[in-house]
């Protein structure tokens, strides 16, 4: 698997910190991004577009929840 590019080289998305936090989680937690967009019900490069082209902008609430509870952080850190 190659490596993730955040989108935050992209200077018209305003705000990475979300993006930072799932990077991060899926670097401690030794997980790829295809599993956990898989473990919560979204099609398998979902968090790989999410990281590295910035879409969607911001993670729709259901979303949200399930992969704060997944990687274990408060879902207001992903908003």
């Amino acid at each position: 698997m190659p490596p993730i590019t955040l989108a935050s080289s992209n200077p018209a998305l305003a705000d990475d910190a979300p993006r930072v936090v799932v990077e991060t989680a899926l670097a401690e937690l030794g997980e790829s991004a295809e599993h956990v967009s898989l473990a919560i019900e979204m099609p398998r490069t979902y968090l790989r577009t999410y990281l590295e082209r910035g879409l969607p902008r911001a993670l729709p609430g259901r979303i949200r929840r399930r992969l704060a509870a997944y990687i274990g952080v408060p879902d207001h850190a992903l908003a």
